[in-house]
């Protein structure tokens, strides 16, 4: 793995723990179906090596969790 993919593992890796943690505001009975999507999608993800694919899926999850926070009423 060279440098960029260091990297870029780093943003996935941050990605999902922020995603994670933001149901934590969710309501208790949605709380496991929102944290069993998130990992459903990161590893439905998985096999996509091409940079410019996987940077296109860091920006739409990063969208995907200002959205959620702003369902769930997350605030930091």
């Amino acid at each position: 793995m060279d440098l960029q993919g260091f990297i870029v593992r780093g943003q996935v890796l941050s990605l999902m723990r922020q995603l994670i943690r933001a149901t934590r505001n969710a309501p208790s009975d949605a709380r496991a179906e929102l944290r069993a999507e998130i990992r459903r999608c990161f590893e439905q993800a998985k096999g996509h090596a091409d940079r410019v694919t996987v940077k296109h899926l860091l920006s739409d999850g990063r969208l995907k969790l200002k959205m959620l926070k702003e369902m769930v009423g997350f605030t930091t």
